[in-house]
C-alpha cells in the first residue's frame, strides 16, 4: 500500500504542474491585488461608487479579492484531490480481488 502511495504515474505530474501553474498565477493576481494598488494609488483616483478606487480596493476591495484567491483555490484543489482519489480507488481495485 505504501508503494502505490508514492509512486507517481504521468497524469499525476501533469496534474501537478498544472496546480503549480494555477497556484502561480493566483499569487500573481494577489500581488497585483495588495502592491499595485498601493504602488499606483495616486493613478486610481476615479470614482468607484461615492469612494475613490483607490481607497475602495484598500478598504474593502483586496480583502474581496482574497477571499475569492482562498475559496477558488480550495475548490480546485478538492476537486483535483478527488479525481486523484478515484483515480487511486481504481488502481487498487484488481490488487483486492486477488
Amino acid at each position: 500500500m505504501l508503494r502505490s502511495m508514492f509512486t507517481q504515474t504521468s497524469q499525476t505530474s501533469g496534474t501537478q504542474r498544472g496546480m503549480a501553474w494555477f497556484t502561480a498565477s493566483l499569487l500573481l493576481i494577489w500581488a497585483a491585488a495588495s502592491f499595485g494598488v498601493v504602488y499606483w494609488a495616486r493613478d486610481l483616483s476615479f470614482l468607484w461608487g461615492d469612494w475613490p478606487f483607490s481607497f475602495w480596493m484598500t478598504a474593502q476591495g483586496s480583502v474581496l479579492i482574497f477571499l475569492t484567491i482562498t475559496v477558488l483555490y480550495a475548490w480546485v484543489a478538492n476537486r483535483v484531490d478527488k479525481a486523484s482519489n478515484h483515480q487511486d480507488l481504481d488502481e487498487e481495485a484488481p490488487a483486492q480481488g486477488d
